[in-house]
């Protein structure tokens, strides 16, 4: 025996815990002649798996290192056949177990992978690891690590949010606009639908509009800003349908005869579609401004500007429209002047107030 030198540890590990689910076998087996059986066992009840290999190659290791004269113990120890926290728990309770009974100098670690090293770490939390010996069977070493790298890509790809709803997401999204068009007879607009999504999701991904989506779903005011724009479109939406009834049923001889026909379709569409227009864009800036002063916010001195602008705005471009329709009507130029020049003022002051207050705060700062 190797004088000075404590006892070594040769530990072999069953992650998965293939003993217990095939072979029926309870661990931790302290001692050679355990750990032979247990081997045995596993391997009689499946020739090809790889853990009955390791626990023989624990053995032989423990072999090797007595012949050179250090005080060697073996022992095999597994986890769970499903569950790595459960898997990670028993091992860290068995590995407790064996340090307290034998109280080793330091441990040979014996694995048959890369999933049984994991437990690396919650070795050496009780222990201190001298060395680590990997069983490579007759296949390449490289064919484990990489099946192992492709399952868990596959898991990514299945239960990643991130991932699966373009490695699922898209191609299902695909397979159901194909079996819809299958269904209706429209199979010529297969390759139309395919490019459609394809590049929708190229752009949705390539433009970073899902990372500007995500962070903006953090943001307390994203929500109403939502609710305005979808209230805004159903309005807008709703003015584009009653123009278009009521242009249909305009004839020629509803038109002065000093008006061309294109003119006076504009003027009479933009007319019938300003009030809704307005009140949309008023919704939005309304609604914006309300939310910032309850706030006390800065932005809300933006949008109410914005929103006294466009009221200021309606009345000139009503005028325009009905100019547009007959250039022969009176327009009053002065009260026309009086509402744009209101406008103007409006953004001019809350631009050169924007301005001194961002000068002073850097004034403020640079001093």
């Amino acid at each position: 025996m190797v004088e000075g030198k404590g006892r070594i540890l040769v530990l072999c590990v069953d992650r998965d815990d293939d003993l217990g689910f095939k072979a029926n076998v309870k661990t931790p087996i302290l001692g050679r002649r355990a750990s032979l059986e247990a081997g045995v066992k596993l391997a009689l009840v499946d020739p090809e798996e790889a853990d009955a290999n390791s626990i023989f190659a624990a053995v032989k290791t423990a072999d090797t290192l007595r012949s050179k004269g250090y005080d060697v113990e073996v022992a095999v120890i597994s986890g769970h056949h499903t569950d790595s926290f459960e898997a990670d728990r028993r091992i860290r309770n068995q590995v407790s177990e064996i340090v307290r009974s034998i109280r080793p100098e330091g441990v040979v670690l014996v694995s048959d992978g890369a999933e049984d090293e994991r437990v690396i770490p919650i070795v050496q939390q009780l222990t201190s690891i001298l060395s680590v010996e990997r069983i490579v069977i007759r296949h390449s070493g490289s064919i484990e690590e990489s099946y192992e790298v492709l399952v868990r890509y596959l898991k990514a790809a299945v239960y990643d949010p991130r991932h699966s709803k373009y490695a699922l997401g898209v191609p299902g999204l695909v397979l159901l606009s194909l079996g819809l068009l299958s269904l209706f007879g429209l199979q010529a607009l297969a390759w139309q639908a395919i490019i459609i999504i394809l590049g929708a999701a190229m752009i949705y991904r390539g433009f970073g509009i899902d990372e500007f989506l995500s962070k903006a779903r953090r943001s307390t005011v994203f929500h109403l800003k939502l609710f305005t724009l979808i209230a805004s479109s159903i309005i807008v939406l709703a003015g584009l349908v009653y123009v278009n009834g009521l242009v249909a049923t305009i004839k020629p001889p509803m038109i002065p005869p000093n008006v061309g026909y294109e003119q006076y379709l504009v003027g009479a569409a933009v007319e019938m579609l300003l009030p809704y227009l307005w009140l949309a864009i008023e919704l939005n800036l309304g609604v914006l401004a309300t939310y910032y002063a309850i706030r006390r916010s800065f932005k809300a001195a933006r949008y109410l500007a914005s929103l006294i602008t466009a009221s200021l705005l309606y009345y000139p471009l009503l005028e325009l429209a009905l100019f547009m329709k007959d250039p022969s009507r009176s327009i009053s130029i002065i009260l026309t002047a009086v509402f744009v020049g209101l406008a103007i003022v409006t953004l001019a002051t809350y631009s050169i107030y924007r301005l001194v207050k961002t000068s002073k705060r850097e004034k403020h700062g640079g001093s």
